[in-house]
């Protein structure tokens, strides 16, 4: 049986955005054992992955993780060790783990020292050396450069055949219930609007705009605007033009005419409500996006222009994924 490590602390977008190359491991080796080291807030969707074997969950601090990761796999001899989030720590953690082929992608900046150009990468020189196995890229934005198609590319280095491109992401069966509860007051098809902190990058206006789209397309479709966990600086105007409801307290639920707004949802409840609404709408909310794509979901994104290109290196490479520039957002026909 062939031990494969992977290093994936980062954010919940970020590994389901990784999700094709679980796939792709198990297609090409089927009687792999996969170890994921991921951190506590991405591990409440890790732990759904069928593909995944063994977890181990890092704290952010950094001896306590220390310890934990010579603990569990100093001892491990693996086949292969993947560092996929970039992460200083996970580069120096990798260090203590014996592999037979390490791999990783190095990332680079050009700054100009005087008359000549440099490249400025992480990790630094003495730990690139311990992964043969890399690919390169310049990581400015005003590059061109796609992190999906990265990790495909040193997958190949790795000499897998690349079976699947489409990302992967499991309902967690524990928040179905929950779903069902809010499915009572829910017209069997609408769409779900997600707001979160993304949205305090917009002005006040370009925010008061989305709100009047959102007036617009409810008028013929039922909407679902679900909130993230953090107070988005622009609160108090949806605090003054709906009636927010709390998944922390479910008292007296209405039946939906034509909007309802909900606050608190876990991220494993909000997955249901990506699965079954029409089309799914955010400010770049990275997990939806991502989410979206993997259940064959419709996603606009509204993002200012100027984002675009920074922004292209996320989409996911199989999706069904429209965009519109914020300005343009009271024009937009959904």
């Amino acid at each position: 049986m062939k031990k494969i490590l992977i290093f994936k602390t980062d954010r919940i977008g970020d590994f389901v955005y990784f999700s094709p190359c679980l796939k792709i491991i198990k297609d090409n080796i089927p009687d792999s054992e996969l170890t994921v080291v991921c951190s506590k807030y991405n591990y409440q969707i890790v732990k759904n992955y069928k593909e995944i074997n063994n977890i181990i969950v890092i704290n952010k601090i950094f001896l306590l993780d220390f310890f934990l990761i010579l603990k569990n796999l100093i001892f491990t001899k693996f086949d292969y060790l993947l560092q996929m989030d970039g992460n200083k720590r996970s580069y120096f953690f990798s260090l203590f783990v014996l592999s037979d082929k390490k791999a990783c992608v190095f990332y680079y900046k050009i700054k100009n020292f005087f008359s000549y150009k440099i490249k400025l990468f992480r990790p630094n020189y003495f730990i690139r050396l311990t992964f043969p196995y890399n690919i390169s890229c310049n990581e400015d934005y005003n590059t061109n450069f796609h992190y999906q198609k990265l990790y495909f590319d040193l997958m190949a280095k790795l000499s897998f055949d690349i079976t699947s491109k489409k990302n992967i992401f499991y309902l967690d069966n524990d928040f179905e219930n929950d779903y069902k509860i809010f499915s009572k007051i829910l017209p069997d098809k609408y769409f779900l609007f997600h707001i979160d902190n993304k949205s305090d990058n917009l002005s006040k206006d370009e925010f008061l705009s989305i709100l009047n789209f959102i007036d617009k397309i409810k008028i013929q479709n039922h909407i679902v605007l679900s909130l993230g966990i953090e107070k988005i600086k622009y609160y108090q105007f949806l605090e003054e033009k709906y009636k927010i409801i709390s998944f922390n307290n479910l008292n007296n639920l209405e039946l939906l005419k034509d909007i309802v707004v909900i606050k608190d949802l876990p991220l494993n409840l909000l997955a249901y409500f990506i699965k079954y609404s029409l089309t799914n709408i955010s400010m770049h909310s990275g997990s939806i996006v991502h989410i979206s794509a993997a259940l064959d979901k419709n996603f606009i994104d509204i993002i200012p222009s100027y984002k675009f290109k920074e922004l292209d290196r996320w989409i996911p490479v199989i999706s069904k994924y429209k965009r519109v520039d914020v300005k343009n957002i009271s024009t937009f026909e959904v």
